[in-house]
């Protein structure tokens, strides 16, 4: 891999770049469709939810083990297997007949770019072997996935607005097939294979009772939220309550007598990881929850088009991408109070969203300045949170720490577009009670930073 010249590797780059492209484009090309997807296949509003959280319930619980699989049966092999799977479910979703179909679809759009996502950063290292040039590429790729966060809002705008009489809203799925097809294909002959560790061990039964309790978590929330509560909801939440408990104890029993688990408690030894992954939870509960209240409320409430709606939110995604290469360089000096300030940031253009945003009439500009200085504050929390979380840790178990991660991000987010989201259909005043709900959890989060900074300097 040494001898790979400087133009292969630039293009290797490039190549698996469009892995974390084409995920993050899926997530954040939704979140604007939403509107014109429950007006085209009238459905409810549980029913919309759930095209967000099955995709990320997928994405998220199947991250852990989509790394072990990718060393027992070589990650380039995985890598283009996934990317044509991605191909596969984005089609599917594209035509699928009513949204019963596309929730289904978007389970397993989900679980492929989980498996996308761990193999390209795998092989990345590979590729760029100095440290120097693997930062460099670590920091390309990850602005990649800022460009495609904005790109996807835009697109989520622009393409459901066109006149095309089978549905407009599909192109939001269908643009996925030909970029992830032509990057499969070349993929097979441009990436090289690693070394497998054909021994390891992968604990499918675990993995797909996880999967079982996260979507039976979810269905019986949202459709419970939606619908009220019948007999056999209240048991499938019980149910899934004490099953997720349940699985979380024998993990962990099993990790004690050092049988292999699906879930690795190593990183939680150490303190800032853990004190990150409790303030993760909070943070993420609001992450996507802002986008899916908003996209609802400037065209629903507000009558913007789908377009003017996804302009509005690339404000946010630019003061995203630009406070993230900032962030890291203030975090090394002010640790936990740059985090605060961040976080600050957010609680105060929640604030000014409900005192701007209560009324029909408000000027386009003022609605952009707003969403950028938002997006200012979630550049700084998010890559600032990560390497906190990531920063004590020892080298040799950073990979299986940024999975535990990234899973409980992901399904921290599902569990937030559901609570708050009802928070804001179930109601009258629902923009009010999911402002102050997401205010509510940005403050926890805060406070728990808060702590942390107050133990630090006791000891």
């Amino acid at each position: 891999m040494q001898n790979i010249s400087i133009n292969k590797k630039k293009f290797t780059l490039l190549l698996i770049s469009m892995s974390v492209f084409l995920s993050v484009l899926d997530l954040f090309i939704v979140n604007v469709a939403i509107p014109k997807i429950r007006e085209s296949m009238e459905a409810s509003v549980a029913e919309v939810q759930f095209i967000i959280v099955y995709y990320v319930i997928g994405y998220g619980a199947f991250l852990i083990t989509s790394s072990k699989v990718g060393m027992k049966y070589g990650h380039k092999r995985v890598f283009v297997l996934s990317m044509f799977s991605f191909a596969i479910f984005s089609l599917l979703c594209g035509i699928a007949p009513n949204i019963a179909y596309l929730n289904a679809f978007r389970l397993f759009q989900g679980i492929s770019g989980a498996f996308m996502i761990p193999q390209g950063v795998v092989l990345l290292s590979y590729v760029f072997t100095e440290e120097h040039e693997r930062r460099k590429a670590y920091s390309i790729y990850g602005a990649i996935a800022g460009i495609s966060s904005v790109l996807g809002q835009i697109l989520g705008g622009l393409l459901p607005d066109l006149n095309i009489s089978f549905g407009a809203w599909r192109l939001i799925f269908l643009i996925n097939v030909p970029i992830a097809l032509v990057v499969g294909i070349i993929s097979i002959y441009a990436l090289v294979e690693i070394e497998r560790k054909k021994d390891l061990k992968i604990q499918p039964l675990a993995q797909f009772a996880l999967v079982g309790l996260l979507v039976a978590l979810m269905y019986s929330l949202i459709t419970g939220a939606e619908h009220g509560w019948s007999s056999s909801l209240l048991v499938l939440l019980v149910v899934a309550i004490i099953g997720g408990m349940l699985f979380v104890w024998m993990q962990w029993r099993g990790y004690k007598r050092k049988v292999s688990t699906l879930l690795d408690f190593k990183p939680f030894r150490y303190v800032a990881f853990s004190v990150a992954l409790i303030a993760l939870v909070f943070y993420s509960l609001v992450q996507d929850s802002y986008f899916f209240i908003y996209a609802n409320h400037f065209q629903l409430k507000l009558n913007y088009t789908a377009t003017e709606t996804g302009l509005l939110f690339a404000f946010q995604g630019i003061g995203y991408v630009l406070a993230s290469f900032l962030s890291l360089k203030f975090l090394a000096k002010y640790q936990e109070k740059f985090l605060l300030f961040g976080l600050g940031l957010m609680v105060v253009g929640l604030g000014m969203h409900y005192w701007l945003l209560r009324g029909d009439q408000v000027q386009f500009y003022q609605v952009g300045v707003l969403l950028f200085e938002y997006g200012v504050g979630c550049g700084i929390i998010l890559p600032s949170m990560f390497t906190y979380a990531m920063s004590q840790l020892p080298t040799e178990i950073t990979s299986t720490a940024s999975g535990l991660y990234l899973t409980v991000q992901q399904l921290s987010i599902a569990l937030g577009v559901s609570i708050v989201g009802q928070s804001y259909f179930g109601s009258v005043d629902g923009h009010f009670n999911s402002t102050v709900l997401m205010i509510v959890l940005l403050v926890l989060t805060a406070l728990v930073f808060v702590i942390s900074y107050k133990r630090r300097l006791s000891v």
